[in-house]
């Protein structure tokens, strides 16, 4: 995941523009907002990288602090990225939040950083649920 996260910020450092009008996003990408950040929320929980992820996204931050100090903006790809980033966070706080007392699963992953595999929780939670019955 090193390399991929790595070529992401690449590529965010060359999204930045001085001419604020450009710091827009398209309709469209709004829209592919949500898909995007569920996949970075997929990524990060089953692969179990948080903190790779956090490193980035704190980069990604900084960088965007310093070159607003230059007179730049993020282009739309990426506002696209950085907001993408940061509705995965929010998803990663509920997804943990959601999932913080359940013990079972605390028992699974325990540490500092808790934060529980989808896969995981399919397994435990959901195969386990009775299949509704087809009828007549």
């Amino acid at each position: 995941y090193i390399p991929f996260f790595l070529i992401l910020f690449i590529y965010f450092t060359g999204c930045f523009t001085p001419v604020p009008e450009q710091s827009r996003m398209p309709a469209a990408a709004v829209l592919l907002m949500g898909p995007s950040s569920l996949y970075y929320w997929y990524l990060v929980t089953e692969g179990q990288i948080f903190i790779l992820y956090i490193f980035t996204f704190f980069a990604m931050m900084a960088l965007v602090t310093h070159q607003r100090r230059k007179g730049l903006a993020l282009d739309s790809n990426g506002l696209f990225l950085f907001y993408s980033f940061g509705i995965a966070l929010l998803l990663i706080a509920a997804w943990v939040g959601w999932l913080w007392n359940d013990r079972t699963l605390r028992k699974k992953y325990p540490g500092v950083i808790y934060i529980p595999e989808p896969w995981a929780f399919y397994t435990l939670h959901v195969s386990s649920l009775p299949a509704a019955s087809e009828g007549p």
